[in-house]
């Protein structure tokens, strides 16, 4: 079985294996298809070659270009703003593989966003193998080089991070859920 975002799968019926099916909103995932995601949405595309993520968008890279959440046309025919392109959406804490899922990573309060960082605070490191849960010195700056590549982030909110991804849970309401959702997967007695 499969939860997302409410809706529950029974993947047997399916004939797909679990470990690697994802969801896209309520909806299970192809390998042909992409999911784009944003605070409030994830939209389900057929991949197409030359398009990329823009939050919940999905764009064409020879028309636009993608900076923090946000699409600018492109000012040259034919030329990309930025060389390298990475997609810029919100990750979905139902979606990684469990040796992410389980690993240590961050959850906090986003207080401020800039292209050079972001501020949380109230941040708790959390292990989901281990089922340790260990306040950090808040602030915390997590430092974003390449801030285009950075989903839109809402000051107030909570997310959970890592040092390359970002990570929301679409699936449950509260933090409470969210880490007994990880504790429930990765801990081993």
């Amino acid at each position: 079985m499969k939860c997302c975002t409410g809706k529950l799968h029974n993947l047997t019926l399916l004939g797909r294996p679990g470990h690697d099916v994802q969801c896209c909103g309520s909806i299970l995932q192809s390998s042909q298809d992409v999911c784009c995601s944003s605070e409030d949405k994830e939209v389900l595309y057929f991949a197409k070659t030359g398009f990329f993520c823009c939050g919940h968008l999905y764009y064409n890279t020879s028309m636009w270009s993608c900076c923090a959440g946000k699409l600018s046309p492109v000012h040259k025919a034919g030329q990309h703003q930025n060389v390298t392109i990475k997609e810029s959406t919100l990750l979905s804490l139902n979606n990684l593989n469990e040796s992410s899922l389980c690993n240590a990573m961050q959850i906090g309060t986003i207080e401020s966003v800039s292209p050079c960082s972001n501020v949380f605070s109230n941040v708790l490191k959390i292990h989901g193998r281990n089922a340790s849960v260990q306040p950090l010195v808040s602030p915390y700056i997590l430092q974003t080089p390449d801030h285009c590549s950075v989903p839109k982030l809402i000051p107030g909110n909570s997310y959970f991070f890592n040092e390359d991804n970002v990570f929301t849970d679409y699936n449950h309401n509260s933090v409470l859920q969210s880490l007994y959702f990880i504790f429930s997967k990765c801990y081993r007695p």
